[in-house]
């Protein structure tokens, strides 16, 4: 992908206040410093495509006199050359485009890199030509004694081809060896050779490689592409951007080389700068900061189709929703593209059920979010409540309970929130408690007061106690996997 098709701008969409982050990555990299390869680290989901190509954007614009190359690397994967896809990248974006009838700088420039980087197939190709070839002289020498009659003169004659055999492997063995340290003297000149020219191409104007999608490639292809840029890209003007997942480049290390290997050493040896996308929106105040899921979230909601049905969902002058989904979505650690599965998964539970998300009773609508954030997220757990099965330790982890000694508080120091109501509620009143021990919780008068009034004795839940409370759940289920609508 050319960094001239990149269209998200920090000025058009800036939902998380991104922007004074990129232009302190900018700021480093164009200062002196020695912090390449540097890695923007995020997992998947968490925007760091549109981060890097609003990054791309904004450095052409306040940067003109630096050339920024975006590289899709799994675009490349299946080439199986890493090499070979960064290079041609860099000519594309140093170069003009081939005219008719006239020799431009782009072919030229092919031609003469293919014959630097060219050396590493033919020196493979000389190595095995030995084996090959001893092979042969084996597979003649049996074959001379299964044609001749006489079994004293195949024999004879198997020996003579296997003694001009052996003098034959033992040429061919030191030529291959002398060919092989010549291609190495050769190799390295060439990657010198390949140096200087990359050198001459940044001198102009200093080359940033933003490398993306390096965490999606095949293990193999991904560290391969790390060992390209460590040997090949410590030049002089010329910097490298991974975009990944760090976490996925270490499994990576432990495909290719095993467990045995401190995946995590091998990359701080190689990398010189590696920061995360934060994964709350960028304020000058603490208690102005919010988690980025929940900022996308809303701004989602806000440019749905349904925006005005769904309304109640991040209404502000109505905390209880948008309370409990913030919670929800913090609580599981959410990533933007599990937010956007979230909102369509809602979309689709509001439009099958004619509006039951815009319920009056907010004790309705809570329960059915939990339910289409269940069938989201834990179709385990989904199961399980259809089957009459399930164990507190479950809906624990769903609201991410570790213990009934430390259940998590809001922000103002409160532990009798709706969220944990409803979590205590599924936690006491679960089928099994054999993996969770409830004996531990702390005033469970206090707490099975307000589940009873809100939810298990409310008078306008039927039917009364936790049939009722499971009946909304698997409803919410039923309507989304498309078994019916309620009434």
């Amino acid at each position: 992908m050319e960094t001239q098709s990149l269209e998200k701008t920090f000025a058009t969409h800036d939902e998380f206040n991104r922007k004074p982050i990129a232009e302190n990555i900018i700021r480093l990299l164009i200062s002196p410093i020695d912090l390449s390869p540097m890695v923007i680290d995020g997992g998947w989901g968490t925007g760091k495509t549109e981060f890097c190509q609003k990054l791309i954007r904004l450095m052409q614009q306040q940067h003109p006199d630096y050339l920024p190359i975006y590289i899709d690397a799994f675009l490349s994967d299946h080439s199986g050359e890493p090499l070979l896809a960064l290079l041609a990248e860099i000519i594309k974006s140093c170069t003009l485009e081939d005219t008719d009838g006239q020799q431009s700088e782009r072919k030229r420039l092919t031609r003469e890199i293919s014959k630097l980087v060219k050396f590493g197939i033919k020196t493979g190709a000389n190595a095995l030509s030995h084996y090959f070839l001893k092979q042969s002289v084996d597979d003649l020498a049996e074959e001379f004694q299964q044609i001749t009659s006489d079994e004293q003169e195949a024999k004879n004659v198997a020996e003579t081809v296997t003694d001009v055999a052996a003098k034959i492997t033992d040429y061919t063995i030191d030529a291959t060896v002398e060919a092989l340290l010549k291609e190495q003297i050769e190799a390295e000149k060439n990657l010198e050779t390949l140096k200087a020219c990359l050198k001459e191409f940044a001198e102009e104007k200093p080359i940033i490689l933003f490398i993306d999608e390096l965490d999606r490639c095949r293990p193999d292809y991904a560290v391969d592409m790390l060992e390209v840029i460590k040997h090949v890209f410590d030049v002089e003007n010329v910097k490298v951007v991974l975009v990944t997942n760090t976490k996925q480049l270490r499994a990576a290390i432990n495909h290719r080389y095993g467990m045995e290997v401190d995946a995590h050493k091998y990359l701080d040896k190689f990398l010189k700068y590696s920061f995360a996308l934060p994964d709350k929106v960028v304020a000058r105040f603490e208690e102005e900061r919010a988690l980025v899921a929940v900022e996308h979230f809303k701004q989602l909601i806000r440019k749905s189709r349904m925006a005005s049905e769904l309304q109640a969902l991040i209404d502000e002058r109505s905390p209880t929703i948008i309370g409990f989904i913030s919670d929800m979505i913090e609580r599981n650690n959410i990533s933007l593209r599990e937010t956007e599965r979230l909102v369509r998964f809602l979309e689709i539970y509001h439009s099958l059920s004619g509006g039951g998300l815009n319920e009056v009773i907010w004790q309705y609508a809570l329960l059915r979010i939990t339910g289409v954030f269940i069938f989201c997220f834990y179709p385990s757990l989904m199961d399980d409540i259809n089957k009459n099965r399930t164990d507190s330790k479950d809906f624990a982890r769903l609201f991410n309970i570790q213990s009934l000694e430390n259940i998590p508080e809001n922000s103002f120091g409160v532990v009798y929130t709706n969220t944990n109501v409803i979590a205590m509620m599924l936690i006491l009143h679960g089928a099994a408690n054999i993996h969770f021990d409830v004996s531990t919780l702390y005033d469970r008068r206090s707490w099975q007061e307000r589940i009873n009034k809100n939810f298990l004795e409310h008078d306008e839940i039927y039917p009364h106690g936790m049939d009722g409370i499971l009946t909304i759940l698997k409803d919410t289920f039923r309507v989304l996997s498309l078994e019916q609508t309620p009434q």
